[in-house]
């Protein structure tokens, strides 16, 4: 198998031409770490080279790695040392970043890897797997993917016929099968530890999405009596689903209905929506989750942007903090595989080491920020 190989903003990467795709694998370059680890998503048909490399980069290090060190430092401070059933080596693991970018061939092959329910899907992603798991095997597990996230839950079990170095597989084979309700317990978590306002105003962003609607089904069962929901899926002319009132939603962006609620936003949405929004219609004091991926631009003007929003007395926190379940429990999954082949994966241990985790280190990105004076933000990269 023939892999183009280059490097850009401290990640190395392979690009894979394959039948139906081109596939790039990602991986930081630290040293010292047990293997990098990170998920997987596709690109539009028709992004070039240079943007697939960009994403694939940005993902690997300001998502994946960002994650990764958070619960490596979580581990260190022994946050769950205390926890019963943990299996050997999890605990003293240090995991890097890496990220799987697939780029379908054509806008018809587009069409099938973008419904997990078609006919022809499974026949279409096999092949791209095929040279992935290849992939894998060839660098003796240095890398290991999640391929799956909500409704494409299933695609781990596909790429685990071709390589044992993919996470998120079925509990039948030891794994966790799927990631979003791990990332969603932690995102509960930290709303919990934050305490909003009982009778204040709660928006849900993205409330149709994986993480969204499973948040949604939190808030159902919730004694918060003013809750709204957004989502671009639902018709422009909805006002209620559920009993809950449906606020109007647009792509790429946060709409001024739904900032100017005030009291705490939920969003568990796409990514980049904030930076492309209003700021003026954020209501000073409001809690806002930014809980999802490329949820503030990278370097100099995703610092700027959240001090503009603290600078409207909003209390903002980003998504790499709020949504690290998905990637801690993948963690624990490998080390359990390893120590106790074929048994099942101890879904309830999962949920509370997430829970501890997500909420001490939400905890120190608030001390910190408050006993520096600068943004959560701030507050988690210097974590």
């Amino acid at each position: 198998m023939h892999a183009h190989t280059g490097s850009e903003n401290g990640a190395s990467w392979a690009k894979l031409t394959l039948e139906n795709a081109d596939a790039w694998v990602a991986w930081d370059e630290q040293d010292g770490i047990d293997y990098a680890y990170g998920g997987s998503r596709t690109v539009p048909f028709d992004t070039s080279d240079e943007e697939t490399a960009t994403v694939l980069t940005r993902l690997a290090v300001n998502e994946s790695q960002l994650k990764n060190r958070l619960i490596n430092q979580a581990l260190t401070d022994g946050v769950v040392s205390d926890f019963e059933g943990l299996p050997p080596g999890f605990l003293d693991s240090r995991v890097g970043g890496g990220r799987c970018v697939i780029r379908p061939r054509d806008e018809h092959i587009a069409a099938i890897l973008a419904d997990p329910l078609h006919e022809d899907f499974r026949r279409t992603i096999e092949p791209v797997f095929a040279g992935v798991g290849e992939l894998l095997n060839d660098m003796n597990g240095a890398v290991k993917l999640t391929p799956d996230f909500g409704r494409f839950a299933g695609l781990a079990d596909i790429l685990y016929q071709y390589t044992p170095h993919v996470l998120g597989i079925n509990r039948a084979n030891g794994g966790c099968g799927g990631k979003s309700s791990f990332s969603t317990t932690g995102v509960i978590a930290a709303f919990e530890s934050l305490k909003p306002n009982l009778n204040g105003a709660l928006t849900l962003l993205g409330s149709d999405g994986a993480m969204g609607s499973e948040f949604f089904n939190y808030l159902k069962t919730s004694r918060y009596p003013d809750v709204a929901v957004a989502d671009i899926s639902y018709p422009d002319a909805q006002r209620s689903l559920d009993g809950y009132a449906v606020l109007a939603s647009a792509p790429g962006r946060y709409t001024d209905q739904v900032l100017s609620r005030g009291g705490a936003i939920v969003a568990n949405t796409w990514g980049n929506e904030l930076e492309n929004s209003s700021l003026d219609a954020l209501r000073p004091g409001t809690l806002l989750l930014l809980a999802h991926n490329h949820s503030v631009p990278v370097g100099d003007p995703g610092l700027a942007l959240m001090r503009q929003v603290s600078d409207r007395d909003i209390t903002a926190l980003p998504g790499q903090v709020l949504t690290l379940g998905g990637a801690l429990t993948s963690r624990l999954e490998w080390f359990s595989r390893q120590a106790w082949p074929g048994e099942l994966f101890n879904k309830p241990l999962a949920h509370e080491v997430v829970r501890k985790v997500v909420t001490h280190l939400v905890r120190r990105c608030m001390e910190a920020a408050g006993t520096a004076a600068s943004t959560p933000y701030e507050a988690m990269l210097s974590i």
